[in-house]
């Protein structure tokens, strides 16, 4: 009986320290903290294809009528017989003021059905976009000239001498001018300024901003946008093609009313 209880007292002393000596280990450790890491997704990218349409007054835009069946507000009955126009740097913006931007560029020429669709290769990150918006033309850092081997070899150079670079559209027809019939040339591109003291270049492409084109990318997505061709005559300058129908790329006025009327030609359809 005295050895068993001998060990017991023994065992009820030792409990404790060693409950201690536990404690006093477990304190001596290094505590290794969990970091929890998000990593940021990249979300899923689409293709996107674009129709190029163009219309006057809500009908489609036809080649090389016999007469004349469109009309400018200024009252001069014309026919279009070439349109040819490129965009670039289409954009999609979200609602907090971040955007997508495709980097590329399309020449379009209506005689030529292939270029009514633009394909682009970059595809658009999923998400909810408020507008869709692009260049008309190329803007200064794109503008080069020669810089693209498949305009040049279309000539779509614009000349050195009104600054270079390339066109930004070329719509040609023929219209009645006091019963008599005349053609008309509106081409664009970058505008001379010639003053008493100095020439200079000035950029000319507009960004377009058409309204309702909010769109949502969650897969493969079209859309069409629609060039109202009547839209480069009317709003804000009526333009009278008397004055400006031949012979407008020299002319610095003219040019600057092309950027100014430019922003209501296109619209979108989703």
């Amino acid at each position: 009986m005295k050895n068993k209880f001998k060990t017991a007292l023994i065992a009820l002393i030792a409990l404790p320290l060693l409950s201690l000596f536990l404690v006093s280990c477990e304190d001596d450790e290094p505590k290794i903290e969990t970091k929890i890491v998000k990593e940021l997704v990249d979300p899923t990218r689409y293709t996107i294809s674009i129709d190029m349409k163009q219309k006057v007054n809500g009908n489609d835009l036809v080649l090389n009528t016999a007469n004349k069946p469109y009309t400018t507000k200024n009252g001069e009955a014309f026919n279009v017989t070439k349109l040819r126009y490129l965009i670039s740097d289409i954009t999609f913006n979200k609602a907090d003021g971040s955007s997508f931007t495709i980097n590329e560029y399309h020449l379009v020429d209506i005689s030529n059905s292939t270029t009514l669709q633009f394909n682009p290769t970059t595809k658009v990150p999923a998400g909810e976009y408020t507008s869709i918006s692009f260049n008309f033309g190329f803007d200064r850092e794109d503008n080069i000239t020669n810089g693209y081997s498949d305009l040049t070899t279309v000539l779509w150079n614009w000349p050195m001498p009104l600054g270079g670079g390339y066109h930004f559209m070329q719509l040609e027809g023929k219209f009645d001018s006091l019963g008599t019939e005349k053609g008309f040339a509106t081409h664009m591109g970058t505008a001379r300024n010639i003053t008493p003291t100095d020439t200079t270049f000035e950029d000319n492409h507009f960004v377009a901003k058409p309204i309702a084109s909010a769109i949502t990318i969650d897969g493969e997505e079209s859309f069409s946008i629609i060039m109202n061709v009547e839209q480069w005559y009317e709003n804000p300058y009526t333009w009278d093609l008397n004055k400006y129908g031949l012979m407008i790329m020299p002319k610095y006025d003219a040019q600057r009313k092309l950027n100014l009327n430019g922003p209501s030609v296109f619209t979108v359809e989703i």
